[in-house]
């Protein structure tokens, strides 16, 4: 850039106080003609100089400017005060409060943690909805094929002859007669129960036929109740659901469905029927052994209950469900 250049870059103050220091220079090194030179001045006298305060705002032009009886000029800029304007008790992030209104203000991140977890961890509680190994709604059909018929009546019996369920009608039966594992009383029939079903028909003049159907075994089923999902399966059918890697589809599909619909501040009984009591205990720790760890919540959320029935299947039956009210 060429002297030229420069200098037209300058502001108007800045040329005013070059031209200031370029006259004062040559006032001191090129006297007026006719006037009589300055005598010698000592070195070790102090040279006399001139103050020029620039005003604070608004700069504006020097103009001209004479400077008399002085070897220096001493040019001083006035600089404005710095004032911090701020109060540490209302600026954002500095108020002061209690540890209860510090926690609350940021809320911590529950779910990150488990994704990163799960990132290198393969978590035991994943849900499985695909898997069915609970039967659910109608567990046996019947379908008579009568015709003629003024009533009707058909009776779920267990192999020692007890009936678990029935159900009757007046005219023909239906085509199909649904039965969903309840007894008469609404509570759930046992799981693994070998059970047979036994048709008894009378027509208007008063003659009854009866028809014995086949024999079926209660499969492992799921009701769903007002306190919760409520499991039902025998020990038999837990052992013999076992696959070639040593894991329960009953067990996986038990510890999915307590981890998806039940709080996990509640707690869960592991109640298990047989025909001794011994034989009870045994099926239960078994099988809250195997679940405890599949399932969320603290330690002895599994409760076990041990039942003694005559004509329970062979190893017991189970009932897994949520205790108290949701």
């Amino acid at each position: 850039m060429s002297t030229t250049s420069r200098w037209n870059c300058l502001t108007t103050a800045s040329r005013s106080l070059i031209a200031a220091a370029l006259l004062m220079a040559l006032l001191v090194a090129v006297p007026a003609a006719g006037t009589p030179q300055a005598p010698a001045v000592s070195p070790d006298a102090r040279p006399q100089e001139a103050s020029l305060v620039l005003p604070r705002e608004g700069g504006g032009s020097l103009g001209s400017l004479t400077v008399e009886g002085a070897s220096a000029l001493r040019i001083r800029f006035e600089r404005p005060a710095l004032r911090l304007d701020l109060d540490p008790l209302s600026a954002p992030g500095l108020q002061t409060g209690t540890p209860i209104a510090v926690l609350e203000r940021v809320r911590p991140d529950l779910v990150r943690p488990l994704l990163l977890a799960s990132t290198t961890e393969r978590s035991p509680r994943t849900p499985r909805p695909w898997l069915t190994a609970f039967a659910t709604g109608s567990l046996a059909r019947l379908k008579p094929d009568l015709k003629g018929v003024a009533s009707w009546q058909v009776e779920i019996v267990d192999a020692g002859g007890v009936v678990v369920g029935t159900r009757a009608g007046d005219g023909a039966p239906p085509r199909e007669i649904p039965w969903d594992g309840l007894r008469d009383d609404g509570s759930p029939a046992w799981a693994g129960l070998a059970c047979s079903h036994v048709l008894t028909a009378r027509d208007k003049a008063g003659n009854t036929r009866r028809f014995v159907g086949d024999s079926f075994v209660v499969p492992a089923f799921r009701v769903d109740t007002p306190d919760g999902p409520c499991l039902l399966f025998s020990a038999m059918q837990w052992r013999g659901s076992f696959a070639e890697g040593g894991v329960s589809p009953l067990l996986t599909e038990t510890a999915d469905i307590l981890n998806l619909r039940v709080d996990p501040g509640r707690q869960v009984v592991v109640a298990v029927t047989a025909a001794t009591a011994e034989e009870a205990e045994q099926t239960g720790r078994a099988v809250v052994a195997a679940l405890e760890p599949r399932i969320g919540g603290a330690p002895g959320r599994l409760v076990r209950e041990s039942i003694v029935a005559a004509g329970a299947p062979p190893g017991g039956t189970l009932r897994v469900a949520p205790i108290g009210p949701r």
